[in-house]
């Protein structure tokens, strides 16, 4: 093991932001652009593509630079610490640091690792009155033990197997999601079948949420039941979730607008992002940014729902009201309409059975494959 200046085994650039005003350096744009906020909730070790991208046009107009596929993308301020590798040729913008090691002395999975390992040593780095902002200057100057580069390899070899058996994993998520939303075309947008058309009020209970006094401790200390926020739904990324960041206590519950909400209901963002949901897998409480059904099973059942508020997202924004930020109310959403047939949703019920248990067996996989990766980064670094 050697000590050595990060400056001394990789390459270090910033990013940059085209003028925003300036459409003809977003429009048509085809240049991956990455923005901390891209990394907020991502959970995957490459990104490929940023919610914009820029011209090139857009680049050549600022001090961005291009990174090549295999770079360490490290944000520096709001905040410091996400992580990701460049799936491809990429820039960022000023709210990152990348890194490009250089060859024979950096492994950059491992200098990944080390950086998503040690995150809060580089908060605390960072420096700011507004938001802390960790310098080119002290990345550069930071003093990182390194071992060879064939033992580098060897070292993070095992996270590096990990990593791939999860983006595997999420691979079939995906396909096994697709495929559900598939069958329920079939099933409830179907011409030829005929469905009573209800109010989502008849065939859900909706259920709105609320935040306890958060200057209260009690409410929050030794907290049990899971509280959603829109955060917590966008972060997801799948069709069900099991817990939250934030969890609330009996008297927290008892003492705010939150309410339980049972297992097998859907929970869904209703203002400022609205119509993002989940199906949660444990009992729940939800904030007031949230509307969350409560199926009356007899009639439909938490992936009918889903699957409805998902191919119907446009309509329900279309609802939303309120000048700061849209929000869509309880009144107006249980006036929405949704096709029932109960022999149908049998059918339904019938044949995603088996593929809705492995789906959840293959997200208890990969949380466990996130355990067993904290605990390997603890021995290493």
């Amino acid at each position: 093991m050697k000590k050595c200046y990060l400056e001394d085994v990789a390459d270090i650039y910033s990013g940059a932001t085209p003028l925003t005003k300036e459409k003809k350096y977003y429009e048509g744009g085809n240049i991956s652009w990455i923005t901390p906020k891209d990394l907020s909730g991502y959970n995957h070790k490459y990104i490929y593509q940023g919610q914009r991208c820029i011209t090139k046009e857009g680049y050549e107009s600022c001090a961005t630079n291009m990174l090549p596929p295999g770079a360490v993308l490290f944000s520096s301020r709001a905040p410091i610490g996400y992580v990701a590798l460049a799936g491809k040729e990429m820039c960022t913008n000023q709210g990152f640091k990348s890194f490009v090691c250089k060859e024979g002395l950096l492994y950059n999975h491992y200098l990944y690792y080390y950086l998503l390992y040690n995150r809060k040593k580089f908060e605390a780095l960072g420096n700011g009155s507004t938001f802390k902002e960790i310098s080119r200057k002290t990345l550069c100057k930071y003093e990182i033990e390194l071992p060879s580069l064939n033992e580098q390899k060897k070292i993070v070899s095992e996270l590096v197997s990990l990593d791939e058996k999860y983006e595997q994993n999420c691979s079939v998520l995906h396909q096994i999601d697709c495929l559900f939303e598939l069958i329920y075309i079939q099933k409830f947008e179907n011409s030829t079948i005929e469905y009573d058309i209800k109010p989502l009020s008849d065939v859900v209970e909706i259920v709105t949420g609320g935040t306890p006094f958060t200057k209260n401790d009690s409410y929050w200390n030794n907290g049990i039941y899971n509280w959603y926020t829109p955060s917590d739904i966008t972060a997801s990324k799948s069709l069900f979730t099991f817990s939250t960041l934030k969890k609330i206590s009996v008297s927290g519950l008892t003492n705010s607008g939150a309410k339980l909400i049972p297992v097998n209901s859907v929970i869904m963002t209703s203002r400022a992002t609205i119509g993002e949901c989940v199906i949660n897998l444990q009992e729940a409480t939800t904030n007031q940014g949230m509307l969350s059904m409560i199926p009356d099973e007899n009639q439909t059942c938490a992936m009918q729902i889903y699957y409805w508020i998902k191919r119907n997202k446009v309509l329900i924004e279309s609802i939303g009201n309120g000048s700061t930020f849209k929000e869509v109310y309880k009144k107006d959403f249980e006036k929405l309409t949704i096709n029932i047939n109960r022999r149908i949703l049998a059918e339904f019920i019938d044949e995603t059975t088996a593929m809705r248990e492995y789906y959840v067996s293959i997200m208890k996989e990969n949380m466990l494959i996130e355990e067993l990766k904290m605990k390997i980064m603890q021995s290493i670094f």
